[in-house]
């Protein structure tokens, strides 16, 4: 089935809510609503598609029958993915603060050469007895000195300015184009990221978009 999900800001009960509907014949017939979780973070993007003269709908299945009752499973893309879809969020960038962007934080990006650089990571360590320690880190760019790829360049990673290490090559092809871009614009680009306690020291992990 098709189902269009109805964002329902009037409605008494809940101002949050949003219907979903099925398609039968082209005609739309009331199913239920979203969770009331799922509803609130969904009405807002919905709300704004509508605005754009379109309609929200997703892929569905009705299973059930006999002994139980007929239930709708919903196939739904993330309201973010929506946006970004529709033009109305930047598919690279969570947020802007003035000459600053927040990379979106949708994978875990693992960081080398930290070993050479314990003296600034053990700064950021996460306190004893807790697991990962949440920072920022910022990217630029070095290059590399040693193995197949030397002299070439790689996407370096900072901690209050100073550098923890770097990610690979494939990283750096994977989101070198985006941050040149970037810092070509004269913005500093940050991302979310955590250290966490090893064997072999502190380690970083970079929260980054898809990429391209």
């Amino acid at each position: 089935m098709t189902a269009v999900l109805v964002p329902e800001p009037e409605n008494k009960w809940d101002r949050q809510a949003v219907r979903v509907d099925v398609l039968d014949s082209g005609r739309p017939l009331k199913v239920g609503y979203l969770p009331r979780d799922l509803a609130a973070e969904y009405q807002p993007t919905l709300l704004a598609v509508g605005q754009q003269g379109l309609v929200g709908t997703c892929p569905a299945r009705i299973a059930g029958g006999g002994e139980k009752f007929y239930g709708i499973y919903l196939y739904l893309a993330r309201p973010r993915a929506l946006r970004v879809a529709l033009g109305m969020d930047e598919p690279f960038i969570a947020r802007r603060a003035g000459v600053e962007v927040l990379l979106r934080n949708d994978w875990s990006c693992t960081v080398t050469q930290e070993q050479a650089h314990q003296n600034v990571l053990t700064r950021y360590a996460p306190a004893r007895g807790q697991e990962i320690r949440e920072v920022v880190a910022s990217l630029g760019f070095c290059r590399i000195t040693s193995g197949k790829y030397r002299g070439e360049e790689a996407l370096e990673v900072r901690l209050g300015g100073e550098r923890v290490g770097q990610v690979t090559r494939a990283m750096t092809e994977r989101y070198g184009d985006q941050v040149h871009t970037l810092i070509a614009q004269g913005l500093t680009v940050t991302c979310e990221a955590f250290t966490k306690r090893t064997d072999k020291g502190i380690e970083i992990e970079l929260l980054l978009p898809p990429g391209r």
